[in-house]
């Protein structure tokens, strides 16, 4: 782990406003990722019990697998934005929030953004940015640009940025606090130990006071980053040097071991490959599409305008399928190569299965034949495909497993 400094800055008083409350949408459809309702997960423990009685089942290739369960998919998604305490997700007629008192509210006019902070969500397009509390389950504010570029909410504030210059005003009043050109690019803005801040190009640390009236050089933080972003209190993203995923918790860098990952805009986690990472978590196999984000319990992906939501937790779930081939082999040379269920193909040399990419182009199918589980070549025992683990006198259950999944097949005896 390695250390970096973010700089104290002046807490801020809490401003509050009042807006009219807009109509709400009775009947919202996140509440599904507020109190979702689990399906029963399998167990192939349970399955392995006895043999099945059904010949369907004995016919069939039963499997097993650890995946994601999906809990909310929806489409026509504009966009997401995920924290510590709801997801928000924008679409042309409303916005919608994992917020059981208020699962969504109607929008008058079309916005092509959302960010988040805490229960509170700023929406905004090249001319407005309004201001939603999922607390109070209404706006709060309608204010127009002052910046065509960049936003981010933080707490009580509002702040905009392109190339050099920013902008910042109250969230609750719309009173414009600050507009200028702070000299060099900003690539980042947030809120760091309760002031909003300005992220430039060379790792400097501008920091709102608020008796000045003014962004000052407060720090500096390491500037070899690829990409960087905002969200929650924590700025986050991927260094240049093999785009390992970071993210700086208050005088904490923390890095991962993990190459070559993409940041998510909407929240604080990274993409290696399928391979989740958060500020604290690790998660394998995940089902990326495109624009991804994620919460302490849930990952969501969105394509095109097609969100889907997951738990971070796999369960079994069980598939069966009555069209299905053992697995043919074939010798290329000493060594023997084989089809699997998954549509894998491996290499068995003295016992060892290794996954390769293609079958070789002489290979050689004869004197072979799979019989309790074993390859034999011209008689004799040359590779292990499966287990048997339960047999009677109607059938042998077989057990094979790859990676995340369990295979189950039967030989019929009768």
């Amino acid at each position: 782990m390695k250390k970096s400094v973010l700089i104290a800055a002046s807490m801020i008083l809490l401003l509050y406003g009042c807006a009219e409350k807009q109509k709400v949408i009775t009947g919202g459809q996140l509440l599904q990722v507020v109190s979702p309702v689990k399906a029963e997960p399998s167990n192939p423990k349970d399955f392995e019990v006895k043999i099945p009685e059904s010949s369907m089942i004995r016919n069939s290739l039963i499997s097993f697998s650890k995946t994601y369960q999906r809990i909310y998919s929806d489409s026509n998604v504009t966009s997401i934005a995920a924290g510590k305490d709801m997801i928000a997700v924008l679409k042309p007629d409303e916005i919608g929030f994992t917020v059981a008192s208020c699962p969504g509210l109607y929008l008058k006019k079309t916005y092509d953004n959302v960010r988040t902070y805490g229960l509170e969500a700023v929406i905004y397009n090249s001319s407005q940015v309004d201001v939603y509390s999922a607390a109070e389950c209404a706006s709060v504010g309608t204010y127009p640009r002052m910046l065509n570029g960049s936003i981010e909410i933080v707490p009580n504030y509002i702040i905009e940025w392109v190339g050099s210059k920013a902008a910042l005003r109250n969230s609750y009043n719309g009173d414009e606090l600050y507009s200028g050109d702070t000299g060099l690019l900003i690539k980042a803005a947030g809120y760091v130990n309760g002031a909003p801040v300005l992220l430039q190009e060379n790792g400097y640390v501008l920091t709102y006071d608020k008796s000045m009236k003014a962004f000052v050089l407060s720090g500096q933080i390491p500037s070899g980053y690829n990409e960087i972003y905002h969200s929650e209190g924590r700025f986050y993203g991927t260094l240049k040097d093999n785009k390992k995923f970071f993210v700086l918790d208050n005088d904490t860098v923390k890095i991962s071991d993990n190459t070559d990952c993409t940041a998510s805009p909407y929240s604080v986690s990274g993409l290696c490959g399928t391979t989740l990472i958060t500020d604290s978590e690790i998660y394998h196999d995940l089902p990326v599409k495109d624009k991804f984000a994620s919460t302490s319990t849930t990952f969501i992906t969105l394509d095109k305008s097609n969100i889907q939501i997951y738990y971070l937790e796999t369960v079994w779930q069980r598939f069966l399928s009555m069209s299905y081939e053992l697995p043919k082999a074939c010798i290329s040379g000493s060594t023997l190569y084989y089809k699997s269920f998954s549509g894998n193909i491996y290499q068995n040399i003295k016992g060892k299965e290794t996954k390769v990419s293609v079958m070789p182009k002489k290979c050689s199918d004869k004197n072979i034949v799979l019989n309790y589980g074993e390859f034999y070549c011209s008689g004799k025992k040359c590779g292990k495909f499966a287990s048997p683990i339960k047999n009677n006198t109607e059938a042998v259950m077989y057990r094979r497993i790859e990676n995340n999944t369990i295979y189950y097949y039967f030989d019929n005896l009768k």
